[in-house]
């Protein structure tokens, strides 16, 4: 297992300026899967193999 450090500040403009280059088609990511958050052990998993490419999108389930 490896564990890193992840430090997040919320900012509003930030994120708009990120929004509008990928609307422009500036900015591009690559989303390899959408995976459910039931998945998400298995998601671990399978990165842990290498077998992740792309980003992958956890989704929450819908209440």
């Amino acid at each position: 297992m490896r564990g890193i450090d992840l430090f997040v500040n919320s900012d509003a403009d930030q994120l708009a300026r990120l929004v509008a280059q990928i609307d422009r088609g500036e900015l591009r990511v690559d989303v390899g899967e959408r995976v459910p958050l039931a998945e998400l052990l298995a998601l671990r998993a399978r990165a842990a193999e290498g077998a992740v490419h792309g980003k992958a999108i956890v989704v929450p389930p819908t209440a």
